[in-house]
Formats: C-alpha cells, sequence, structure tokens
C-alpha cells in the first residue's frame, strides 16, 4: 500500500500576491501607528498642537486621512488574501479551511491578520474624534 506524502497543488498564485495578502494587513497597521505618531510628535512639540503650517483641526484630518489610507491598504490585504485562499481551497468551506502547504497557509493566515488588522485600525482611529491630538500621544 502506498501513501502520497506530498500535495498536489493544482493551482499557482504569484509570490507577490501571496506576500501582499500574508503580510500588508500587518505592516499598514504597524505603519499607522509609527506615521501617526510621528505626525502627533511633530504637531505637539511646541505645545500648541499645530504643525507649522497646518492648524490643529488640519492635523486631526490628516491622522484620519492617514488611517483610513492604512485601513484600505489592510481591507485589500485580507481580501486578497481571502481570494488567495478561494483559489487554492478546491471548494472547501472557510470553517473546515487546513493550512497544509505553505500557500494556503500564509492565504488563510493573510485573512485572519487582515481581519484583525481592520479592526484594530478602526479601534485605532477612534481617539481622533473623541481626544485632543496631543493628549492621545503623550
Amino acid at each position: 500500500m502506498s501513501v502520497q506524502t506530498t500535495y498536489e497543488q493544482s493551482h499557482h498564485i504569484p509570490a507577490g500576491r501571496l506576500w501582499f495578502g500574508a503580510a500588508g494587513a500587518g505592516i499598514a497597521w504597524a505603519l499607522q501607528g509609527f506615521t501617526c505618531f510621528q505626525i502627533a510628535t511633530q504637531a505637539c512639540a511646541s505645545g500648541s498642537g499645530h504643525w507649522w503650517p497646518i492648524p490643529r483641526v488640519d492635523v486631526r484630518i490628516l491622522l484620519v486621512c492617514v488611517t483610513l489610507a492604512y485601513l484600505l491598504v489592510a481591507a485589500a490585504s485580507g481580501i486578497v488574501s481571502y481570494f488567495n485562499w478561494r483559489a487554492l481551497a478546491d471548494r472547501q468551506k472557510f470553517i473546515q479551511a487546513e493550512g497544509i502547504p505553505r500557500e494556503n497557509f500564509m492565504a488563510l493566515t493573510g485573512a485572519f491578520v487582515g481581519a484583525a488588522s481592520v479592526v484594530g485600525l478602526i479601534w485605532a482611529g477612534i481617539p481622533f474624534f473623541l481626544i485632543p491630538v496631543c493628549s492621545s500621544y503623550r
């Protein structure tokens, strides 16, 4: 009796698309935190809450726009990852998903990290509406 130990892959996902799906959302979340911290630190260095050419209200709008841009990247990464997994899953339900070969694992992990990053970026953007800019980054 012979047992097949290798997984035959019938679909091929390009490496760039696979890596964007797996790592894009986490990197977007980290860059959002770093970028917003740098903008708020520069804006609050003088204690006035405005960045040299940008008044206080516009700094808040800038932080919201940066967060929304990274939110779109994270959502796109999660969606790409989900479609990568659908292409590799061969009619398998998402609840029964297994990440046995590397490509399936990367696609499945990217879908979960994408969902978590979208939720995290939404939560990271809420203080911009509730707390003054200089208070939230002390």
